[in-house]
This record gives C-alpha cells, sequence and structure tokens, in this order.
C-alpha cells in the first residue's frame, strides 16, 4: 500500500494514472493479483490519500494533498528504512 503511495506521489502529481499502469511499473508490487491492488487502492481512495475518476475507458487515480502529507511526514522515511534493511539482509 505504501509502495502504491509513493508511485502516485511520484507520478501523478500531474498527469493520473490508471491501475495497469501502476500494476506494470510499480516494482515491488508486480506479483500482486489484480484483485489485491484492487483492494489497497479502495483503502487508500476510502482514507482520503487517493483520488479517483471513472473514463470511459479506465478508472485513474491521483494523490491527494493529505496523501502527500503523509507520504512527505513518515512514509518517505519508513520506506528507505525498510529498503535499506532489506538490503542489509541479502
Amino acid at each position: 500500500m505504501l509502495t502504491i503511495l509513493e508511485y502516485l506521489y511520484i507520478n501523478s502529481r500531474y498527469s493520473p494514472v490508471s491501475k495497469y499502469h501502476i500494476m506494470t511499473k510499480v516494482r515491488d508490487i508486480k506479483k500482486q493479483r489484480p484483485d489485491r491492488i484492487t483492494f489497497l487502492l479502495d483503502k487508500l481512495e476510502q482514507n482520503h490519500y487517493i483520488y479517483s475518476f471513472q473514463t470511459s475507458n479506465a478508472k485513474f487515480y491521483t494523490i491527494t494533498d493529505n496523501g502527500i502529507d503523509e507520504y512527505v511526514k513518515w512514509v518517505k522515511n519508513f520506506l528507505m528504512f525498510v529498503r535499506k534493511n532489506n538490503n542489509m539482509i541479502e
């Protein structure tokens, strides 16, 4: 979930992205089932971290100001900590 928020922080601030784009471009979640990704996106939206809108072809997502605030406050540092420690273990 946090990796998706990070991806949206980096990539959706100026142009919304689709679920397909998220599933194929986010390195850490490529092996997840589409229904799990949908669940995570729904949870992020329920907590007002992301916003979605439907077009005739697909649903698109963008990060909200609340999502940006949370990412900058703690998500970024937490993900850096986890990735650093994972590299130490491997």
